[in-house]
């Protein structure tokens, strides 16, 4: 996983967001996320767009474009639960939720315990994936969600 500002060989504490996509489990840094809303509202749909979109939703006083991160990441096992979430990033001051199957938690982690992201990973998005690490016996795959977004939408970040 590439850190910014950090020297070769210095040790970084992170903290990773824990989610579940599809009954695998992946993590982002936290600082990537905004807030973490209920998925109780069917997003409006929205016509034309991306397969991975599932419409947008306006929780407040802003909109909030949905991509279902299960289908972005080409996972075959689909599921709902009633614990879905939508995690609503900041990047590039631009609102975009993520809808998730749960939320587990946030873990600390130190930089040296991520690992390079091996050939058995759950999906068939390969470059998405940054790193992996291991808790519970759980293994987690780091996600870089500005490609996810760049894969919908090339010229979104590039602006």
């Amino acid at each position: 996983m590439k850190q910014e500002n950090v020297k070769e060989g210095e040790i970084k504490e992170l903290e990773i967001l824990e989610f579940k996509a599809g009954g695998n489990s992946y993590g982002v840094n936290i600082n990537e996320i905004k807030e973490i809303l209920p998925y109780r509202q069917k997003p409006t749909p929205i016509p034309n767009a991306h397969p991975y979109i599932e419409g947008m939703v306006m929780p407040r006083d802003f909109i909030i474009p949905i991509i279902n991160l299960g289908k972005s990441l080409q996972l075959s096992n689909q599921s709902s639960s009633n614990e879905e979430m939508l995690m609503v990033t900041g990047i590039n001051d631009l609102n975009i939720g993520f809808h998730v199957d749960k939320v587990q938690g946030i873990h600390r982690i130190f930089s040296n315990e991520i690992k390079e992201p091996g050939k058995n990973l759950s999906t068939k998005v390969k470059d998405v994936v940054t790193g992996t690490f291991e808790r519970k016996n759980t293994v987690i795959e780091l996600l870089d969600l500005r490609k996810l977004i760049t894969i919908i939408n090339p010229d979104v970040l590039n602006q």
